[in-house]
């Protein structure tokens, strides 16, 4: 490997980072919008009177449903953390699994301390109040290790959960599936589950608001928060050249050796190693 190669791909981390920072930087615009009530947020009330007096119904809202559920945990979790485990079972690489876990546990983290450090309330309600506050976060805490005790009572609508776990899944099963260290490295087949998986994605975020169960700015900020989630997971699946190989692949063949050479140094014997070299 050449030295500019050998530097490619110590840094292949690189363009991940930057688009990590990317969009953590939009995650934090979207939020200072909604807690601040900026002029991103200034659709929001349109938005909703004009979804909640168009409610779909019969097949309609059957098949809206079912796509807003594709953003749905009890489906994604299962999903992405299976597909980690089997890849990495058949890669022999611990690193799939863990990927999933960390996109996983990275969202579960993140996004329960944006809901509950916001405290917006949804659509249904009928108002838009926003109540942020690190005091929301200690109540919560409370609520959860108080077992028997009253449960949290908080408003926990931003970001989306849905549009987020979407956001991180699908992006993420194209690089378990078909990146560097996937089941199947491929880049053309990566670029081409990447676009399909944005579809998906988007969606999801749609359908949360169009179903009237978030604002228009909370399926933003669920998209950035799963994106950011998303490349979280994809730098713990780390560069391609981890040394695994796919299940059932044959071992590398064995390096032969030379038959030692009769009549060393008598008339007519060959060289014993390359010319110039020791015997």
């Amino acid at each position: 490997m050449t030295s500019r190669n050998a530097a490619s791909a110590a840094a292949w981390w690189r363009p991940y980072v930057l688009w990590l920072v990317v969009a953590a930087a939009a995650l934090t615009a979207v939020t200072w919008q909604v807690v601040a009530g900026g002029p991103l947020t200034a659709a929001d009330w349109p938005v909703h009177r004009a979804v909640d007096a168009r409610q779909p119904e019969g097949a309609p809202l059957a098949l809206a449903v079912a796509v807003a559920r594709l953003g749905q945990r009890w489906l994604t979790a299962p999903v992405l953390l299976g597909v980690g485990a089997w890849v990495g079972w058949r890669r022999r690489d611990w690193r799939p699994p863990a990927a999933a876990v960390t996109g996983l546990v990275s969202l579960a983290v993140l996004g329960t301390l944006l809901k509950v450090a916001v405290g917006r309330t949804p659509p249904v309600i009928g108002v838009d109040v926003v109540d942020p506050g690190l005091g929301n976060v200690a109540a919560w805490l409370a609520a959860v290790l108080s077992p028997g005790g009253p449960p949290y009572d908080g408003f926990v609508s931003f970001p989306s959960g849905h549009t987020a776990n979407a956001a991180l899944t699908y992006p993420l099963l194209a690089w378990l599936l078909f990146g560097r260290n996937g089941r199947w490295p491929d880049p053309r087949a990566l670029r081409w589950a990447l676009a399909g998986a944005a579809v998906p994605v988007l969606a999801v975020g749609v359908m949360m608001t169009a179903l009237d169960y978030h604002w228009a700015s909370e399926s933003l900020g669920g998209w950035a928060l799963g994106i950011v989630v998303a490349l979280l997971g994809r730098l713990a699946l780390g560069p391609g050249d981890t040394g695994a190989v796919p299940a059932g692949a044959p071992p590398p063949p064995r390096r032969r050796r030379a038959p030692a050479e009769a009549g060393r140094g008598g008339p007519g014997a060959g060289p014993a190693g390359p010319a110039g070299g020791p015997p």
